[in-house]
């Protein structure tokens, strides 16, 4: 299963955090297929807004603490933050 969705509607890219069986938590691959669904959008010049939601009930409920609890992380006594998730949407227009 796609853990990111990106979709394109009209002028408007939306991205998808698609876990929602455990409230769309981060594991390993999430941050790749996020920044891969952001840099898909930003290289489209059609592209004027972006839209991140989370499937299901909960937009994100942080890191998947039972996945790496399970030793399942790369590092399986210490786990540092995977991403920097300012650095995937930094460049970002933000409007309020």
């Amino acid at each position: 299963m796609t853990k990111v969705l990106y979709e394109k509607d009209g002028r408007i890219g939306r991205i998808t955090l698609n876990r929602p069986e455990v409230m769309n938590a981060i594991d390993d691959d999430l941050p790749r297929e996020l920044a891969a669904a952001v840099g898909r959008a930003d290289a489209d010049p059609g592209i004027h807004v972006m839209v991140l939601a989370g499937a299901g009930k909960a937009f994100c409920s942080g890191y998947d603490l039972a996945h790496y609890a399970e030793g399942n992380g790369p590092n399986k006594v210490v786990q540092e933050m995977p991403w920097d998730p300012m650095g995937v949407v930094a460049k970002l227009p933000l409007e309020a």
